[in-house]
């Protein structure tokens, strides 16, 4: 990866803050199993490695931007200078910050969604211990999120903000509908890259939701989650989890009705 600011950047200046980066990618977004499955792959063309290299050059570019013109001395600090270059503005800095900031949000989701796409790498990365709780949404990059929350920030970064809502929306207003069975049914086949024809469909008709949702647009998604009942119940056979929960049960359970013949009959005075 060619970050075209750094081409005059000395490796000693940098080095240290490649490996912080490196570091941090492997133990809260890879695992080591998957990030040495990505570095051993010897092709010259591959799109996971050159994924994987784009989030630690960034991020180190990123961390290193503060300090790279700084130089400790016994007076305090001082500013590295070059005859031939003037110091950028203070605007120009915060805009290269903010660009690095984008290329690593970026750079994060098509990673996660080239792994999805290589069974192999799919398999190394549920070994690392923060795997489910990384794919445990619908969502499951930032892309997606804000395409239906309409989101216009950092995209990665607003789906890790709103992600323990979208998950508590998930296992509350959601599950209470469609069933926390299927509910776990459907995350289980996202984490395998496993999901069925039907199951799709359902995934497809659940981000509207969730987004409506992530937006405290409550009726709008009461709304669709009413049509989504529907097709569930329309389609008993081919949603058989749903068909087997306790949430169907009770909705289908016949309601009770008050007779004098029953011992607990009421009546009113």
């Amino acid at each position: 990866m060619s970050i075209p600011t750094a081409q005059g950047t000395e490796w000693a200046a940098i080095e240290p803050f490649v490996k912080a980066a490196d570091r941090h990618t492997k133990s809260t977004l890879t695992g080591v199993d998957l990030y040495n499955y990505i570095e051993g792959i010897t092709s010259d063309t591959n799109s996971l490695q050159d994924e994987l290299r784009n989030i630690i050059a960034y991020k180190a570019y990123k961390s290193a931007i503060p300090f790279v013109d700084l130089i400790q001395t016994q007076n305090g600090f001082g500013v590295v200078s070059n005859a031939n270059i003037a110091p950028a503005s203070k605007e120009r800095v915060e805009r290269l910050i903010a660009q690095c900031e984008q290329q690593l949000d970026t750079a994060t989701d098509m990673l996660i969604l080239q792994i999805s796409a290589v069974p192999a790498a799919l398999a190394e990365w549920t070994k690392f211990g923060g795997f489910e709780e990384l794919t445990n949404c619908i969502f499951q990059t930032g892309i997606d999120f804000c395409k239906y929350a309409k989101s216009e920030t950092l995209k990665r970064e607003s789906f890790l903000a709103a992600k323990n809502d979208l998950v508590s929306f998930q296992d509350t207003e959601i599950a209470e509908v469609i069933s926390q069975a299927f509910m776990d049914e459907l995350i289980s086949q996202i984490h395998s890259n496993t999901l069925s024809l039907p199951n799709t469909k359902i995934i497809r008709k659940l981000k509207p939701i969730l987004g409506l949702l992530a937006q405290h647009k409550e009726e709008e998604a009461k709304e669709l989650l009413g049509q989504m009942a529907n097709l569930l119940d329309n389609n008993l056979s081919i949603y058989a989890t749903y068909a087997k929960s306790s949430e169907y049960a009770i909705k289908i359970a016949p309601k009770y009705q008050n007779k004098q013949t029953d011992s607990t009959f009421f009546f009113g005075m």
